[in-house]
């Protein structure tokens, strides 16, 4: 079942929140002006999975990271569509992002991912291809749906551009960020 938002946002400090149009499918996007230093932070919330997105930039360089992106599957009708990758594509030409990287914080059950069309247009719009990251753990994730459903290491081997190891370091922009192990519902889970 769908979430209920609240009617009118409610803005806490630091936070961003997301309300959906009573008359549209669309998700309304409210973001607070960051603290000097901090990170600008975009929620998307996308309802069909109930499922946050983010877009997390820089606010001194406009260089951004898109973390969790959601392609629109269709149980009923069995089609795929791109309307959440393309509201993310829209926050990012308002803002003047630049896309240094597509974030996975683990091996999604209740979404699609679109990471890959993200960065195939993000190097159209941009002039080359953001990478695209996830845990060091999906290989094992990976060998374990792999070996479930028949599907050969060469269809899934090296699909990610960046693996990250415990608590790595990295940046966005001038923002230093690290890649923290949080396992849970999946072994491979990274915040």
């Amino acid at each position: 079942a769908a979430r209920q938002l609240p009617k009118q946002p409610v803005v806490l400090p630091g936070r961003t929140l997301i309300q959906k149009r009573a008359h549209s499918s669309r998700a309304m996007i409210h973001t607070p002006p960051p603290a000097p230093e901090q990170p600008l932070i975009h929620s998307l919330f996308e309802p069909v999975t109930s499922t946050f997105q983010y877009v997390v930039a820089d606010p001194a360089t406009n260089k951004a990271v898109i973390i969790d992106p959601v392609l629109d599957y269709d149980n009923v009708a069995r089609t795929i569509k791109t309307h959440s990758a393309d509201n993310i594509l829209e926050l990012i030409k308002k803002n003047g992002y630049e896309i240094v990287k597509i974030l996975e914080t683990h091996a999604h059950a209740d979404h699609l991912t679109s990471a890959f069309y993200l960065q195939k247009k993000l190097e159209k719009m941009q002039g080359y291809k953001p990478g695209v990251g996830i845990g060091k753990r999906i290989g094992q994730v990976q060998r374990v749906f792999g070996e479930r459903y028949g599907v050969s290491t060469d269809e899934y081997d090296g699909v990610f551009d960046t693996l990250f190891d415990d608590d790595e370091v990295f940046e966005i922009g001038s923002l230093r960020a690290s890649a923290i192990h949080l396992p849970g519902h999946t072994p491979d889970h990274m915040g």
